[in-house]
């Protein structure tokens, strides 16, 4: 049987003449690995720092600004308390000075009332006194006159005095008895 040629090396990995091959293959491997250590890794990792530090600082300043803002509104909800407290304070004292001006309202009114009570009472008593010397004086006339019949013959000046008073007295005592009993009704 002939010996068929499958493609692989019949003598496998350690065929002596492909090793100086393999030798430098895996130094220039090397060489690139340290060339990129050290020419290529530092820019790269202070790249990868750099933007680090950048996310890092973002994350702290995303952080501040929320804190700001947080603070900004906690302000808000205070002054809106605030005013909110300033609101009720100005309706209570709108409310107070109006219930004040309610009650002086009704004080001078009442005032105002006993004032034209009064009033009226004194012209009531003026009117009451004015007609009381009114009707003393027709009914002084009237005994007078009926007095001069009954008698007829003239009163002097002493006896026509006297003979009026006791009249209006007399006149007198029933008017302001009939007055009060008719203010008692």
């Amino acid at each position: 049987m002939p010996q068929q040629d499958t493609g692989l090396d019949p003598k496998g990995i350690f065929d002596l003449p492909n090793v100086p091959l393999i030798f430098w293959s895996v130094i220039t491997f090397v060489v690139l690995l340290a060339l990129l250590y050290w020419f290529v890794w530092p820019p790269i990792l202070r790249q990868i720092q750099q933007r680090q530090h950048s996310i890092e600082q973002a994350i702290d300043e995303a952080e501040r600004t929320r804190n700001e803002a947080h603070e900004l509104l906690e302000d808000y909800r205070r002054r809106i308390e605030e005013a909110r407290q300033e609101a009720r304070q100005i309706r209570e004292e709108a409310r107070q000075q109006g219930e004040a001006q309610r009650e002086r309202a009704k004080r001078e009114a009442r005032e105002e009332s006993d004032r034209m009570i009064k009033s009226a009472r004194e012209d009531i008593r003026r009117e009451r006194e004015s007609a009381l010397r009114e009707v003393r004086s027709e009914v002084a006339d009237m005994i007078v006159q009926a007095s001069e019949q009954i008698i007829n013959r003239s009163v002097d000046r002493d006896e026509h005095e006297r003979l009026i008073t006791e009249s209006l007295d007399e006149l007198e005592a029933e008017f302001t008895g009939a007055g009060a009993e008719g203010g008692r009704r």
